[in-house]
């Protein structure tokens, strides 16, 4: 007699990992990890780059010639391009780190640059 219903296989995968390596590598996992950080830190340090470079033109023609608010504008101007070179000092020491110490998430941590 044959059997009317036969055997099912499925594989079970989380649609959320990708990668199931995750599952079975912690290195690959921490490595995800330390990339996912690295992005939010650096989306975010650019934002606010980008807010205070707006902000501060906005205070260079909203300053009718006062020079202690045009001193502030320029003040502003410049924290902002130092965070911005802190942000990508911060990279550049990572990667260094990385590559010293042998630590493979640190080596491959990459810079998220937007795609269209």
């Amino acid at each position: 007699m044959t059997h009317p219903f036969s055997p099912i296989y499925a594989q079970i995968i989380n649609p959320v990992l990708d990668n199931q390596d995750y599952v079975t590598n912690p290195q690959v996992y921490a490595s995800s990890v330390i990339q996912t950080i690295f992005s939010i830190f650096f989306i975010v340090g650019i934002l606010y780059f980008i807010v205070h470079f707006i902000m501060a033109g906005y205070h260079f023609i909203d300053s009718l010639g006062d020079p202690k608010r045009i001193e502030s504008a320029r003040d502003q101007l410049t924290y902002s391009f130092v965070g911005l070179v802190v942000i990508f000092s911060v990279f550049a020491l990572l990667r260094f780190a990385g590559v010293v110490l042998g630590i493979t998430g640190l080596q491959t941590l990459s810079i998220p640059w937007p795609t269209l």
